[in-house]
């Protein structure tokens, strides 16, 4: 499990997904079920999902991006600018 990991954080293809995709879906969910809760009721967890795991995987797809473009420009591919 931890070789398929470490493949999957070297590899550009699964960067992508992963910032690309995954990190930006998640963070619309949490987005949309902090915003929910804050409606509803819930406003303490409601806060706690929009402003923590909102932000952690919004930024962390940033970072997945920046770390897919310098592994790009390493292997001497043309990144997306």
């Amino acid at each position: 499990m931890k070789d398929a990991i470490n493949a999957l954080k070297t590899s550009p293809e699964g960067l992508f997904v992963l910032g690309y995709m995954l990190f930006p879906l998640f963070a619309l969910i949490f987005a949309g079920l902090g915003l929910f809760m804050v409606l509803t009721g819930s406003k303490i967890m409601g806060l706690v999902l929009l402003l923590v795991f909102t932000q952690i995987f919004a930024f962390g797809s940033l970072k997945l991006v920046g770390i897919r473009k310098a592994l790009l420009a390493e292997e001497g591919e043309n990144p997306v600018k």
